[in-house]
């Protein structure tokens, strides 16, 4: 055998295109045989559930639960729903059910929704080895306890339809994307090609809701107080010029732009501007070496606002940097300029900030996208994003 024969024999040949997902599949397992597994058990529940054919009379519906259980940025791309939902249901108590850790966020988008908050397990991080039964169960007394005539689900969780169905709600809207669709009332598929915003929006809609028509993006509104504290914080890191924020850091690393790139970034900005670095306090020390070795000076702010405070600071930047993740759709949400530096993990026309100005910046590759938290391609799709190509985005708005 020769040595070039040898070599290929022996180094594994990469197909990156099989890590690539379609983002409008019917469930959102990325494993073939739990799609195939749902699929089945989908098939046997619904000789057994029939959803009704006759549409919801909204105007008897009194009290309505809205779920969104996960991340700030799905919780912050949901607030036009709670918009839409208060224009169609003026009479109806409606309540918004998130993680705790939203709570601070939703209080700065509305007056006229009721917040209340769970923590889903099935969610975290660091996710339940077995099914979480004894959450479920408090979930399902939870959603009882609300005494709700309509539960509408933005996730298609099946934790979510499970609990709606043990607490008997009247009205089950979802889109079941992993599992359990024959519980709901109203079954509702996801439309190809929406961004979430108008997804969430279709799905009610399709439930026969009747709201105006028009583009509705998120809003937040920091109160005067939070004005007021990141001011005072502001002058203790000595900021006295317009400021850049850049958020570097996020915990998927498969979405992380390249260190040297963000080096490279910061040193094309302007000298009149000052560039604080955003992250919470577990990110510190990554965004110290991304940062460190650079010539430009910076100021590290990880961990030193609340959410109130973030908005409020964010507000008055004249520009966000930043990778996909919570802190880019808040700084949308209040009206600042938004230059995003996707990755191929998620579809940027399906998930990318909402706000009157801003641009996506991302480089297509064969395996995008993949919803994969880590890639094991080397952030294929990041090192391929250019610095000019970036800095081009921003330099628009300076």
């Amino acid at each position: 055998m020769s040595a070039p024969e040898e070599m290929n024999r022996m180094v594994p040949v990469i197909h990156p295109e099989r890590y690539r997902l379609n983002p409008d599949r019917e469930y959102a397992f990325k494993s073939a045989w739990k799609t195939a597994l749902v699929k089945v058990f989908d098939r046997f529940g619904a000789l057994f559930f029939k959803p009704p054919l006759a549409p919801i009379d909204w105007k008897s519906v009194k009290k309505v639960a809205v779920l969104r259980l996960d991340q700030l940025g799905d919780v912050i791309l949901a607030l036009p729903v709670l918009e839409a939902l208060t224009e169609a249901l003026p009479h109806a108590h409606v309540d918004f059910i998130v993680e705790p850790g939203a709570k601070a966020l939703v209080e700065m988008a509305t007056s006229k929704v009721h917040i209340r908050c769970f923590n889903a397990p099935w969610l975290s991080k660091s996710k339940p080895r077995f099914f979480p039964f004894k959450a479920v169960a408090d979930f399902t007394a939870f959603i009882k306890e609300g005494g709700y005539d309509a539960v509408i689900d933005l996730r298609g969780d099946f934790h979510h339809i499970l609990a709606m169905k043990g607490a008997k709600v009247p009205f089950r809207i979802g889109r079941a994307i992993t599992g359990g669709g024959f519980w709901l009332t109203h079954p509702i598929r996801r439309q190809p090609g929406l961004h979430e915003i108008e997804q969430n929006l279709n799905l009610l809609k399709k439930a026969g809701m009747v709201f105006s028509e028009g583009e509705k993006n998120p809003k937040l509104f920091p109160g005067e107080e939070s004005h007021q504290k990141q001011a005072a914080q502001q002058s203790s890191m000595g900021l006295g010029r317009e400021v850049v924020a850049i958020h570097a850091t996020c915990t998927a690393s498969a979405k992380r732009w390249p260190a040297n790139h963000w080096r490279q970034l910061i040193e094309k900005i302007p000298v009149n501007f000052d560039v604080v670095i955003l992250g919470s306090e577990n990110e510190k020390a990554d965004i110290e070496a991304i940062f460190i070795e650079g010539g430009r000076k910076v100021v590290v702010a990880a961990g030193l606002f609340r959410l109130p405070e973030l908005a409020a600071f964010l507000k008055q930047c004249k520009l966000f940097v930043g990778v996909d993740s919570g802190p880019a759709h808040i700084a949308a949400a209040v009206g600042t300029p938004v230059v995003s530096i996707f990755s191929g993990t998620n579809k940027s026309a399906q998930w990318a900030p909402r706000g009157p100005q801003g641009a996506i910046v991302h480089q297509h590759t064969e395996c995008s996208p993949c919803e994969r938290a880590e890639c094991p391609l080397n952030n294929e799709c990041m090192r391929q994003i250019e610095v000019e190509a970036v800095w081009q985005a921003a330099k628009a708005y300076l």
